[in-house]
């Protein structure tokens, strides 16, 4: 099987975002997040480190909630009607997501308060 060519690739890659965007409230809050992450640095100045270090764990909430969001439909394809199973593999990975966002969070609350207050 041939590789699509590279311009395709991104096009998919893009589609699967913008269906992110449009049928995942969770990933356009979290894209919130990370949209006011960028507001904030914008208007602190952080150090480079530390942009990163904010940058980086707002990506990492964004790709949690996408890889959730690939489990629980490739779950309700694989197995449609109800199941305890299903259910604790789909609470395992939104458990993925609050771990990220924890995370994220941690990372907020020890960057931004120096330059707050």
């Amino acid at each position: 099987m041939r590789k699509p060519p590279l311009h395709k690739s991104f096009m998919h890659a893009f589609n699967g975002l913008f269906f992110l965007m449009r049928g995942e409230r969770n990933f356009l809050i979290e894209l919130g997040g990370l949209l006011a992450n960028l507001l904030f640095i914008g208007f602190f100045r952080p150090q480079p480190i530390e942009v990163a270090l904010l940058i980086a764990s707002a990506l990492m909430v964004l790709v949690a909630e996408a890889l959730n969001t690939c489990i629980e439909k490739i779950c309700d394809l694989v197995h449609p009607e109800f199941d305890p199973r299903v259910g604790k593999i789909k609470d395992m990975a939104s458990g993925a997501v609050s771990l990220a966002v924890f995370a994220a969070l941690i990372v907020a609350a020890i960057i931004y308060p120096k330059y707050i207050f």
